[in-house]
């Protein structure tokens, strides 16, 4: 069974959309944010786990693995409330409309 494409999903109201350790390899991340405001219901919460480039050393070689400061304000900007939890590599972000 495959799984379906962010825009073949009914258009529903989801109550929590999550997005673990991939982010960083979405290619158009505002068409795939816009998309997921979307698929929000009111109220619902975009969970975002992801590592952050910065986290890491400029010569190790898994420093591409994480999100930049412009990815990071791309993903949290036009949300009218985020939470930010550090957990050292990785960043969590509980978004919502």
């Amino acid at each position: 069974m495959r799984n379906p494409a962010l825009s073949e999903l009914p258009d529903l109201a989801y109550a929590v959309i999550t997005c673990r350790l991939v982010f960083r390899f979405i290619t158009d991340k505002g068409a795939f944010m816009n998309r997921v405001r979307q698929l929000l219901a009111p109220g619902g919460t975009f969970w975002v786990v992801t590592e952050l480039a910065n986290r890491r050393a400029e010569d190790d070689p898994l420093k591409s693995l994480g999100i930049t400061a412009p990815d990071v304000e791309l993903l949290t900007s036009r949300w009218s409330t985020v939470t930010a939890l550090d957990l050292d590599r990785l960043a969590c972000f509980a978004l919502r409309p």
